[in-house]
């Protein structure tokens, strides 16, 4: 037995990383292909290009992970099912489900691993590979936010023209700050609004502060150097990076910075759940793969390219319906998430007791 287990897993790991670096090959040459015409008018650039597409490939590994392992386990599976290697395993009183134990085992520590590759390797380098992206189109680090809406703790409401993200001061900004009722309690206007990192504090350079009072009655002054006393801090007018550039620990991070001010983070929350399921969705599948190799044919590559694709569609759907439904709000970001591992393991048990 420990002999088969070692055949089997090093059929099975040989398939898996090849396809794998297949896989990420293909889709790499298609981007490439895509971008081709900009590349040869740009030949000047040609190293921030290919630096690009290298960066981005770890990023393409950790997406297509799922793929290359349901693609190598009913490949290989199938296979022992076609050459009829599993009636002589059977006959000896070993069940597909026990011969495939060594695979479920490897695929839990390959899931596993994801995490960590997603986490210190995929994250930060797609990051880079934004960085390099913006380059290129001339774009260079944001010093300048476009219009800006706030929605900040204790009823405020920041409205910016722009904000300096290098000088840490809001351009144009209209601050309100709303009674529960929903009326206006204050209203600050100001051409520049500056960070001032000794005191912890913003200040109004100049401008007019308007409050109204439940009597409707108005009062209007002009201030300068006026302190704000908000709990909004210059961190929390960072840039919003591009979600799949950011590591679960900065996406953590950057949850609990929202949160300080009550800003939305259902979005961010849905996305940190998913990436850590999405990195177990490949066990799930494994045990898929194992189901589908007792129907194997003749043609086995065949049979696992359109069960990889079918089943993968599938799949995909039902984890962007339970991610809408979590960014949205409509369920739990953590139930949303885990929802369509769920739903397959129990598929996978129940065919499991009924084919095995």
């Amino acid at each position: 037995m420990k002999k088969l287990n070692v055949y089997l897993l090093k059929e099975f790991l040989s398939f898996f990383f090849g396809a794998l670096i297949l896989f990420v090959i293909l889709i790499t040459v298609a981007e490439i292909s895509s971008r081709l015409s900009t590349y040869t008018q740009n030949m000047h650039n040609i190293k921030y290009f290919l630096s690009y597409h290298i960066f981005k490939m770890p990023f393409y590994t950790y997406y297509i992970f799922p793929i290359a392992l349901m693609f190598s386990s009913t490949y290989v599976l199938g296979t022992f099912v076609k050459n009829k290697e599993m009636i002589a395993i059977e006959n000896s009183g070993i069940s597909l489900f026990k011969f495939s134990t060594p695979i479920f085992i490897i695929v839990i520590f390959l899931c596993t691993s994801l995490v960590f590759f997603w986490e210190f390797v995929a994250a930060p380098l797609n990051k880079k590979a934004f960085d390099i992206n913006d380059f290129i189109k001339g774009k260079g680090e944001r010093e300048f936010s476009g219009d800006w809406t706030l929605f900040g703790a204790d009823n405020y409401v920041y409205f910016l023209e722009a904000y300096s993200y290098k000088d840490k001061y809001m351009i144009n900004a209209i601050i309100l700050k709303l009674r529960d009722d929903g009326g206006i309690e204050m209203r600050i206007s100001s051409p520049k609004i500056q960070w001032v990192q000794e005191e912890d504090k913003w200040y109004v350079t100049k401008g007019t502060l308007t409050k109204f009072t439940e009597n409707k009655e108005i009062s209007v002054e002009k201030i300068t150097n006026y302190p704000l006393d908000v709990k909004e801090k210059e961190r929390h007018f960072i840039p919003t990076p591009p979600l799949d550039s950011m590591s679960l620990s900065y996406e953590y991070k950057f949850i609990k910075l929202r949160k300080e001010i009550n800003m939305a983070t259902l979005k961010y929350e849905t996305d940190f759940h998913y990436r850590i399921s999405y990195c177990f969705s490949g066990f799930i599948i494994v045990m898929l793969a194992s189901l589908f190799s007792k129907f194997s044919t003749q043609s086995v590559l065949v049979v696992s390219l359109v069960l990889v694709i079918l089943v993968a569609l599938f799949y995909y759907s039902v984890v962007m319906i339970f991610r809408s439904m979590g960014e949205a709000g409509n369920i739990n970001a953590f139930i949303a998430a885990w929802v369509p591992n769920i739903i397959f393991s129990i598929f996978c048990i129940l065919a499991f007791k009924k084919f095995h």
